[in-house]
């Protein structure tokens, strides 16, 4: 396997701004069976931290993105880092934190209440369907709603257990949600809202980077590197597309769009780590 030094050294090879994106669960903090237990990994904020003072220092060198599932809010309080673009909900909702800043001061784009609304009530009407299993947790973020299922004990059964629920609930046509599956968890987001494809492209717009280290372990992640992968083909950036590869419960588009497999978020954190170094010594 190539070693994350020479994968630090060609993403900072490239003149010009550097753009770092990377995912939260299961890439810089480790798939908790408890979804509110998620923990950055201590190396991973560290060298986000260092990368942050890099960021401020020579923004024309460098950027930083946390693209979460997410709330921002939330994902600010776990990452505490400073100096990074939080978007959260795949995208939909952003915030900025500056370094040195109080997450508790961090504001984050609002979500309409209608959606919002309409994202609560399928969470109760899907959690009463299926009888209020002890192993189902249900995450409400803003216009959207995640169902998790890492803590059931038959995680294929249950996951069609709740795309039957929710598909019968959308059918009848009144609420505007649309769903996506992802790793042990089943997703409704308002329809047209969009996820981390677009969110990437977003800051490819607003940025113009010429490289960019992209890290993720999803389908929704797989949704922003196939992205890159075109305009990479199109000789518009450079791009690195990092998949964060358990073995076990790894999508199968994630493993087809990333052009580098890591076994762990350890080994992510170690990349950062690396392009922290790589950078210093530029």
């Amino acid at each position: 396997m190539t070693s994350v030094r020479a994968l630090a050294a060609r993403v900072a090879e490239p003149p010009g701004r550097i753009l770092v994106i990377t995912d939260f669960d299961g890439t810089i903090s480790e798939i908790d069976p408890d979804p509110m237990g998620a923990r950055i990994l201590p190396l991973a904020r560290r060298a986000l931290r260092r990368l942050g003072r890099i960021a401020e220092e020579r923004p024309d060198r460098l950027a930083l993105a946390i693209l979460t599932g997410r709330a921002v809010d939330d994902a600010a309080v776990r990452a505490r880092v400073g100096g990074v673009r939080y978007l959260g909900n795949h995208g939909i909702d952003a915030g900025w934190l500056p370094r040195r800043g109080n997450v508790r001061a961090l504001v984050a784009r609002s979500t309409d209440p209608g959606e919002a609304t309409a994202a609560a009530r399928l969470g109760v009407e899907v959690t009463a369907a299926l009888d209020n299993p002890d192993w189902l947790f249900v995450e409400v973020k803003g216009g959207s709603v995640a169902f998790h299922y890492r803590r059931a004990p038959d995680p294929p059964a249950a996951g069609l257990l709740i795309g039957r629920a929710v598909d019968e609930l959308l059918a009848s046509g009144d609420l505007a949600l649309e769903r996506f599956d992802g790793r042990l968890i089943v997703e409704l987001r308002p329809i047209g809202a969009g996820g981390k494809g677009e969110a990437v492209g977003r800051l490819l717009a607003k940025l113009a980077p010429s490289s960019v280290l992209a890290m993720g372990d999803d389908r929704s992640d797989a949704e922003g590197f196939a992205l890159l992968a075109e305009w990479r083909a199109a000789g518009r950036l450079a791009a690195l597309n990092v998949g964060i590869h358990d073995r076990t419960a790894t999508p199968p588009e994630l493993i087809a769009a990333s052009d580098v497999l890591l076994p762990a978020p350890r080994d992510a954190a170690r990349l950062l780590s690396a392009l922290a170094n790589e950078l210093g010594r530029r």
